[in-house]
């Protein structure tokens, strides 16, 4: 491979010839063109490269430069004046004197500028410089000296001359990088002028301090008006990113800033992703990711900033002194300072339409501007403020994926949440005092399908809240409200807890999203009666009559609390855990005699089984809630002993048990909110009977048994956690009854029985407690049915025989209708965060059965029935039943 080397600090080369020496003091003009292909071109000394005066050196080779200062000597490692400079790979490195000098104040890699004379390179008005794809700049400091990576120094060297283009092209993968940079360090500057970078995909900029210096990793300056210089007439340093970039600052001062466009007239553009990190151990540095201090800023894609151990001042995003900035989204991570600051008079940051992930606060002070539009998916974490003098905020955000979670007091100019945006007011800390936060619209505020999440102490009208206030309009459209519970246990409300406040007027609505509940009451959301506020209230509010869960029945009173439908639920449980194993004499063993198959002895069957299914309706004390249930029963039982203590009467000791389910579902009338209940239970227990058995099968009868149950129980409210807990107990009846003939003929025979029974209930659930909400409160239900004690007085009608045909084929049929009154001591209740409710219309019920008992065979019996039964208040219960018993 060609390798030659340069030793000079202004040289002269030939593809052919050998490289000589000038004097340190003496500069070559009219270089001649160096057009090479390959080969290596090494300086290894003190000097490093200058161009004067060329028109073109081309040179597609590697180059490689080593320069290092010594004493008062102001390093460059490559300079370019007056000419046009095109070089392959190019590797810089200058080494700083460790011993500062005042002269040797501003050292750098590469730099660009128009000559010390009046005219420019022959038949051009441009200063180029191209470095091939992967070069690298390194300039290594000693903390207090000012070096730069890259620098174009355009304008009038003097007053007489002005380069119009000044430009240097870094080709991909490019790195610059700067060492222990003192104050006013920058990687790339572009200086006035016309003065330009262009640069492409791969760049890497890295700055590091031990000095705490203002660094800055791209600078674009423009011309600071005087009136021989006025800005109109001297357009600014321009820095065009058309690749990905990188940009690295570590432990930099206050004022490092990743990139800065510095007065009018200087740009910095940038058409791929952009990544800053400004990350220093100075908690005191105010440092910014992107700094507009009277330039322009334009990215077209995403900008990727992270700032991280500087002050409260510090800011990812800055617009001062009529700067602008504009992204097109954003990810943005501030430790403990602002995303985006914008002040004074037209210094604006606009966000135009994409997807923000922002951890930081914004500020708009003193005239500045903020306008950002957040896409679908964007995330901002933090407060909006406007400032003592204040400047502007506007901001916008849609989609379902996108929330703004706001850490604290906020206030903007306008507000717009669409397409399911969330305004998600910080949640409480775990074990956290609750302050309320309030968000201040100063103009408008717009909601079209967007959610507002607030927390509340949800109990009267002065409980603790976030809140909105916007001192404008609400414009037209709807915004869901969603509220967290911190610590409210419910309670009734007058007005209502105030959520929003309007100064203005309300066009657009606030409707609840889901479920707001606490202790017994659902709360909805209502626009205040005489006011444009909305507010959060525990009364009953009116429903549409048309809809498909319209109320049944009349209109509930103004003044009433809304009640949970999960009452209906809970009291559902623990009624059917109290009534399912319910049983008399004739439904666990049908028709009470039989002719023992072998013996031709009249006994009763040691095996019986039964089936029920039923259906009940109901309503609660308040008359808001209607409950459906449907249950089905299983129960299995036997003799397990016979004996007769005068050869006509019988006693009987058995026992049984049984398998059951009640589904049941409440549905609120005021605001068709709904909830379901279950409950899965087992029985085990003894019956003992005794029957008179005269003759002529009159007489009386006695019937007790008692059983112990055990249910697993379950609620499951709309939008809430399933609540899960359990039941047992005894129950317990005494039955009696006495059988009269009242006719017969030849084949059938009629009669009456009276009968009552008293049956005492003592299924009860422990206190449950429902729960936790965000602060660990919990709601305590509690069952306020102790002991009910049940009594039933009836009456059977019952017809026994069988048909000629069925004469001696020990066929038997008993056709039978009865009816019942029944009484219960107790209403079923159930008490919620102290507030109580009960299932009404049981008081008093009544029943009318119908069925039929018989014998199919000498082995085998069965019996079915169905019954029906109404209380008032809108209590119904329709069961039917079918059993089975057969002797061996």
């Amino acid at each position: 491979m060609n390798k030659i080397s340069l030793l000079s600090f202004s040289i002269c080369l030939a593809l052919s010839g050998a490289a000589y020496a000038a004097p340190a003091t003496t500069s070559v003009a009219d270089l001649a063109t160096l057009t090479s292909h390959g080969g290596e071109v090494d300086v290894v000394d003190q000097w490093g490269i200058t161009l004067l005066d060329n028109n073109a050196f081309n040179y597609s080779g590697d180059v490689s430069v080593k320069y290092k200062t010594t004493g008062s000597g102001r390093g460059i490692g490559i300079s370019v004046f007056n000419s046009l400079m095109t070089l392959g790979k190019t590797t810089v490195v200058v080494d700083v004197d460790s011993a500062p000098n005042a002269n040797a104040d501003a050292v750098t890699a590469v730099r660009l500028k128009n000559g010390s004379v009046t005219v420019g390179p022959a038949g051009n008005d441009k200063v180029t410089a191209e470095f091939g794809a992967g070069s690298s700049f390194t300039v290594n400091g000693n903390g207090s000296t000012e070096i730069t990576g890259l620098d174009i120094e355009a304008g009038p060297y003097t007053s007489a001359y002005l380069i119009p283009e000044m430009t240097i092209t870094l080709n991909e993968n490019t790195t610059v990088t700067l060492n222990r940079a003192g104050n006013y360090s920058v990687g790339l500057y572009a200086y006035i002028s016309g003065a330009k970078f262009i640069t492409k995909d791969g760049l890497s900029i890295n700055l590091n301090s031990d000095s705490a210096a203002t660094m800055y990793g791209i600078r674009a300056q423009g011309i600071i008006p005087s009136s021989s210089a006025p800005v109109s007439s001297l357009p600014g340093a321009e820095v065009e990113l058309n690749g990905t970039t990188e940009i690295h600052m570590l432990n930099g001062g206050t004022g490092t800033a990743g990139i800065l466009a510095h007065v009018t007239g200087s740009k910095v553009s940038a058409q791929k992703a952009v990544t800053v990190t400004n990350v220093t151990n100075n908690a005191t540095a105010n440092l910014y990711g992107l700094y507009a201090s009277g330039g322009a800023i334009d990215f077209a894609d995403t900008a990727n900033l992270t700032i991280s151990g500087g002050s409260a001042s510090s800011a990812a995003v800055i617009a001062s002194a009529g700067g602008s900035v504009a992204l097109t989204g954003a990810n943005i991570d501030v430790d403990a300072g602002r995303a985006f600051y914008a002040s004074g008079v037209d210094s604006t940051i606009t966000g135009r339409a994409a997807q923000y992930t922002i951890d930081g606060n914004m500020l708009a002070a003193n005239g500045g501007a903020i306008n950002v539009s957040m896409a679908d998916g964007s995330r901002f974490n933090g407060i909006t403020s406007l400032g003592a003098t204040p400047g502007t905020i506007d901001l916008a955000m849609d989609g379902s994926q996108s929330v703004w979670n706001m850490s604290g007091d906020s206030v903007l100019s306008t507000l717009s949440l669409n397409n399911g945006a969330t305004l998600a007011y910080a949640p409480v800390a775990a074990g956290g005092a609750f302050t309320p936060k309030t968000l201040t619209v100063e103009g408008n505020y717009a909601g079209n399908g967007g959610v507002l999440t607030l927390n509340t102490v949800l109990g009267g009208d002065g409980s603790l809240t976030d809140r909105l206030i916007v001192n404008g309009d609400v414009e037209a459209g709807t915004t869901k409200v969603a509220v967290v519970n911190v610590g409210g246990t419910g309670e009734q409300t007058v007005d209502g807890i105030k959520i929003v406040e309007v100064q203005g007027t309300s066009i657009g609505t606030f409707e609840q999203q889901n479920r707001i509940v606490a202790g017994a009451y659902d709360y909805s959301v209502v626009k205040g009666a005489s006011d444009e506020n909305w507010y959060l209230t525990s009364k009953v509010t009116p429903i549409d009559p048309e809809g498909p869960e319209g109320p049944e029945g009349p209109e509930q009173p103004g003044g009433e609390s809304a009640l949970r439908p999960e009452f209906g639920s809970y009291l559902a449980n623990n009624y059917a855990a109290n009534t399912m194993f319910l049983t008399r004499l004739h439904d666990r063993l049908g028709e009470t005699q039989y002719t023992d198959v072998l013996t031709g002895e009249q006994k009763v069957t040691s095996m019986w089984m039964r089936n029920v299914g039923g259906h009940t309706r109901f309503r609660d004390s308040s008359e808001q809630l209607r409950t459906k249930s449907n249950r089905y029963v299983l129960q299995l039982g036997g003799d397990l002993a016979q004996w007769s203590s005068d050869g006509l009467d019988r006693w009987h000791l058995g026992a049984m048990v049984g398998y059951g389910n009640d589904r049941s579902k409440t549905v609120s009338s005021v605001n068709s909110r709904d909830s379901k209940g279950q409950t899965t239970g087992y029985s085990a227990g003894l019956y003992g009977t005794w029957y008179a058995n005269q003759a002529d099968k009159s007489g009386a009868y006695l019937d007790s048994w008692v059983m112990y149950s055990r249910f697993d129980n379950k609620v499951m409210g709309e939008e809430r956690e399933t609540e899960k807990y359990k039941s047992r107990g005894v129950t317990a009846s005494v039955e009696g009854g006495y059988s009269f003939k009242v006719g017969e003929n030849e084949y059938k025979s009629y009669w009456i029985q009276p009968k009552a029974q008293v049956v005492w209930m003592g299924v009860n659930a422990k206190d449950h407690y429902e729960a936790a909400g965000v602060d660990g409160s919990r709601v305590k239900v509690s069952d306020d049915t102790d002991g009910n004690l049940m009594t039933r007085l009836g009456v059977r009608a019952y017809m026994k025989g069988h048909s000629a045909i069925d004469e001696g084929k020990d066929r038997e049929f008993q056709p039978f209708i009865e009816a019942n009154w029944i009484h219960n001591t107790q209403n079923y209740g159930v008490k919620m965060a102290g507030v109580k409710n009960e299932m009404s219309g049981t008081k008093n019920i009544g029943e009318v059965k119908i069925g039929v008992e018989g014998q199919l065979s000498k082995r085998l019996n069965l019996w079915g029935n169905a019954a029906q039964q109404v209380g008032d208040k809108g209590y119904s219960d329709t069961s039917a039943m079918v059993g089975v018993k057969y002797s061996f």
